[in-house]
């Protein structure tokens, strides 16, 4: 969870209960969160003598803003699931039982897109957030040059003029 390898696969994570501490950082480490309502989300290191280790530390402030990191993780409060949603931590609320279908939803919808610029995509925000400005826009052309060249970019124009949905590749 400390390392900045990551696969260019999207990772969407669906929660309901206790979602705490671990289970907390790991999902830190999602790109888009699919919580029931009746989830608790809680940092409590603080209250058992330690701290963050898996990074949420680096994570959180970035994700709800300085304040609200320190708020949760200092003290180790539970935050909602209404709360996270509030906050950003998580894009969609569902009943509980239903949070798994519509991560699926997600998926489904994230696998009909085209691999190459999805991949593209999240490797662009990855080294914007991770790296800064200055270094996503040093490769953003590049990679964008490429795929540019791709069959799935020239699906993606024909489908788009055809009126269709594109079937991508990957190529």
């Amino acid at each position: 969870m400390m390392s900045n390898a990551r696969c260019c696969k999207p990772i969407i994570m669906a929660v309901q209960g206790y979602c705490y501490t671990w289970g907390f950082e790991i999902m830190l480490n999602t790109d888009i969160r699919v919580a029931a309502t009746d989830t608790r989300f809680g940092m409590l290191e603080v209250r058992r003598g330690f701290f963050p280790g898996g990074g949420a530390t680096l994570r959180l402030p970035k994700e709800i803003g300085w304040g609200n990191a320190q708020r949760y993780m200092l003290t180790g409060d539970e935050m909602s699931a209404q709360e996270a949603y509030r906050l950003g931590l998580v894009q969609h609320l569902t009943e509980p039982g239903q949070q798994f279908e519509k991560a699926l939803e997600l998926a489904r919808r994230v696998a009909t897109a085209a691999p190459l610029g999805v991949c593209n995509a999240l490797k662009s925000c990855r080294v914007a957030a991770l790296q800064g400005e200055k270094a996503a826009k040093a490769i953003i052309y590049r990679n964008m040059a490429e795929v540019m060249k791709s069959e799935d970019m020239q699906e993606g124009i024909l489908s788009f003029v055809e009126r269709r949905d594109a079937v991508f590749k990957g190529e």
